[in-house]
């Protein structure tokens, strides 16, 4: 199985696909595909999803897709690594914080990317955004590269609200039976804000006491609710260290350790490695 690289923060391309030619294969960065013409079936780690005009796809790295198709497609693919998203999220951090959790929430939450993930009246809106994206590609345009870069970041946010209010959805749906998923997606949401992540404020959120709610998401989970916002923090820990230029210290201060030392001592006890030896033995590993 072939495995691509991408040497650029990203890149746009707009590709006839021979599904015979194409093969299966994997990225080592972020995919947003969107079907411009054609139809058939997108096979992503050998779960098979119907695709015509108009639908988007969002793969993440290590993902494996290939495609049968029925009448040849013709796709805009934008590449793009976390290095970009960082970049593009970075300014916008303290001022436009719901926008960032949300698109931290795709790179968290991967199992939840299934088939097209663009409907209703946002297909239309998005498929505007990627005419003006190929037009600023062809025709480079003053100011097209940032542009380019904004356009792709606002096509992300309206991937991110689609999945975001998918999983609203579907907790709510679940919620008469159990609130683990309502109580993991709240602390998910609220992962760098310390207030929010207390024992006190989320059982306050839920109208409940901190005992039942100690207790009930242990037993739901067999997890507390302690250890949970640890490892889902951790995640993005390895994330950042793999994938942005974010200094172990910027890290630490953004998810409220106390500082680098306290990282490190939380990071090896999981991994049986600080955070600069797993960002050293990554680099080392892609570089291979």
């Amino acid at each position: 199985m072939r495995s691509k690289q991408l040497y650029k923060e990203f890149e746009i391309m707009v590709i006839a696909v021979d599904a015979e030619l194409e093969g299966l294969h994997k990225h080592h960065f972020y995919q947003m595909i969107y079907v411009l013409e054609g139809s058939g079936i997108h096979i992503i780690n050998e779960n098979r999803y119907d695709f015509n005009k108009g639908d988007v796809f969002l793969l993440t790295p290590e993902d494996t897709h290939r495609y049968e198709t029925t009448v040849s497609p013709l796709f805009c693919i934008i590449d793009f690594t976390k290095f970009f998203f960082h970049n593009m999220t970075q300014e916008k951090r303290e001022n436009d914080s719901d926008a960032f959790i949300q698109l931290e929430y795709i790179f968290h939450n991967q199992q939840s990317l299934k088939g097209s993930l663009v409907s209703g009246n946002e297909r239309e809106i998005f498929g505007g955004l990627i005419k003006q994206l190929i037009s600023e590609k062809q025709y480079d345009y003053s100011f097209s590269k940032i542009i380019t870069r904004n356009i792709i970041y606002l096509l992300l946010n309206f991937v991110a609200r689609d999945i975001n209010e998918s999983n609203l959805n579907n907790t709510k749906e679940t919620i008469l039976q159990n609130k683990t998923h309502d109580i993991t997606f709240y602390i998910q949401q609220h992962i760098y804000d310390r207030g929010s992540l207390s024992v006190d404020s989320i059982a306050k959120h839920f109208n409940m006491s901190k005992g039942h709610l100690s207790r009930y998401y242990k037993k739901q989970t067999g997890n507390t609710i302690k250890n949970f916002i640890t490892r889902y923090k951790l995640e993005i820990i390895q994330t950042r260290l793999s994938f942005s230029d974010l200094t172990i210290s910027e890290i630490a201060a953004e998810l409220n350790f106390t500082d680098e030392s306290h990282l490190n001592k939380v990071f090896r006890k999981k991994f049986g490695l600080t955070a600069n030896q797993y960002k050293t033995s990554y680099k080392r590993v892609k570089e291979d």
